[in-house]
């Protein structure tokens, strides 16, 4: 497949946006991205692991990017492996950041013959009992009054916290920036179907994982790290200093680092 090939793939009830880098079948990561950014959060990822010969896929959720908005109930699962059946790839190794990572457990379980391996960044995990995030307030007074931009830019506050230490939103901050493209999907109504709960089942997760995390972060994300270590057989588990919840554009050199030598030792 050629180099930065894009890719509108036709699914029931909308269309997904792809891009592959590099090519064949063999030593493919999928790079599933939050669900608060798009695709773009991997930017500062892709190239160095094309260069290192893998052939990585990435793709827009529906409503996210240049996704558009579903417009029936979907799964994010089946969507993942739309992804990969049209990039001709049985098997990979899934790199998920936040909602993306909780998709990839989900794959993982159900599906373990297309999850090569596990990367989960600033990972989310489905059936978690989510606390009260701070924030919660303005975030529900923004979206009660249809304040659009309000709300992605409390959105921004919560989960891209770097952005703002200078008090004012950096002009060239992309995590932010990201964030704020969202900010119509924040707004609808979601039409994802829910997959079931994967607390009680991480015993169950056979592919080799790396949890990495972010020291600023939220502590619910901590939280979630240290469940998927601690049940996930042989997981590993990484903090990186200096970065939030949108790691992969914070210090993606040390991501890259890491998840390399996590590609390689898995079979």
């Amino acid at each position: 497949m050629p180099a930065h090939a894009l890719t509108d793939l036709p699914v029931d009830g909308g269309a997904i946006h792809a891009e592959h880098t590099g090519a064949g079948a063999d030593d493919a990561v999928l790079l599933l991205h939050a669900g608060v950014a798009d695709r773009r959060v991997w930017d500062r990822v892709l190239d160095p692991l094309a260069a290192a010969g893998y052939h990585v896929i990435r793709y827009d959720m529906r409503g996210y990017g240049q996704s558009p908005p579903a417009t029936a109930p979907h799964s994010l699962v089946a969507d993942a492996l739309l992804v990969l059946d049209a990039a001709q790839v049985r098997r990979a190794h899934f790199v998920g950041l936040s909602q993306g990572a909780a998709t990839s457990v989900d794959t993982a379980l159900a599906h373990p013959n297309r999850v090569r391996s596990l990367t989960l960044v600033a990972p989310g995990l489905t059936g978690y009992e989510w606390p009260r995030l701070p924030g919660f307030a303005e975030r529900m007074a923004a979206a009660e009054a249809g304040d659009t931009h309000g709300l992605a830019l409390a959105i921004a506050h919560l989960w891209a916290p770097m952005s703002f230490d200078s008090g004012e939103i950096k002009e060239c901050d992309a995590a932010a920036r990201i964030i704020l493209d969202q900010a119509e999907q924040f707004m609808r109504d979601e039409e994802e179907l829910e997959e079931p709960s994967a607390v009680a089942r991480l015993e169950e997760v056979g592919a080799p994982t790396l949890v990495v995390l972010g020291d600023r972060d939220v502590d619910a994300i901590t939280d979630i790290g240290g469940l998927l270590t601690n049940r996930i057989p042989g997981a590993r588990g990484e903090t990186i200093p200096g970065a939030d919840h949108m790691l992969p554009l914070r210090t993606p050199e040390r991501l890259v680092e890491l998840l390399l030598q996590h590609l390689q030792e898995s079979p």
